[in-house]
């Protein structure tokens, strides 16, 4: 949008808001939210006076690779939970809310990705350990806890114990495909490999466990932010 002496403005973006929050996102582009009747001469001006750290953020971010989906945190944009999207919408508010918006809170876009993130990862609990818990009941399969990770390659894990992970990333999905992932992971505790007998225990629970399978590995690369 605007150059001075080397420092690049991508976006501004003006609202109701009383103060001005400089930012970098995860694509290394450089947005500015201020109130509606900030000068931009005086948004430049603070710009510049930031440039160092904007030139570190920059290049963290460049360093760090651009994600696929890479989210910027504007007022619009869509974002999964349960398989359906949701407008983002930026408002005065003390945290994360899901109605027919999914409101953010203004405070949390300097640290928007890692925000989004600690708020999957409690919904991904609340949401995982019930369906865990009803198939739980319905197997007999007993396990010994239930941890959400980062894990960006892996849906789930059982460890020999009966100890569960499931990747955060999963809340974003349609509920029966993380019915399967959690179906899956209970049969690894009286199976530990994945054996025709495997399979079957898998099939016995959850018989469309093919097509969640299949939905997972077609659609897994846009379950990020």
């Amino acid at each position: 949008m605007r150059l001075m002496n080397e420092v690049k403005i991508d976006k501004i973006i003006r609202s109701k808001r009383k103060t001005i929050a400089l930012i970098v996102s995860a694509d290394a582009m450089v947005v500015v939210r201020a109130p509606f009747r900030t000068p931009l001469r005086y948004i430049e001006k603070l710009v510049f006076q930031k440039r160092f750290w904007v030139a570190k953020k920059k290049k963290q971010a460049l360093r760090n690779g651009v994600p696929v989906n890479a989210k910027k945190f504007v007022d619009g944009e869509e974002f999964l939970y349960l398989g359906e999207k949701y407008k983002l919408k930026i408002e005065n508010c003390e945290d994360v809310k899901l109605a027919d918006y999914l409101y953010f809170p203004e405070t949390y876009l300097s640290n928007g990705q890692t925000k989004m993130i600690e708020w999957y990862r409690q919904k991904a609990l609340e949401k995982i350990t019930e369906r865990v818990n009803l198939y739980n009941q319905i197997s007999g399969w007993k396990f010994k806890s239930i941890s959400i990770t980062c894990a960006n390659k892996r849906w789930g894990s059982c460890s020999p114990n009966g100890m569960l992970n499931f990747s955060w990333r999963l809340i974003m999905a349609p509920i029966a495909a993380i019915d399967y992932v959690a179906v899956h992971e209970l049969a690894h505790i009286p199976e530990k490999n994945h054996s025709s007998r495997f399979w079957n225990k898998v099939r016995a629970i959850f018989p469309d466990y093919k097509n969640q399978r299949k939905w997972l590995r077609e659609n897994g690369s846009s379950l990020s932010i």
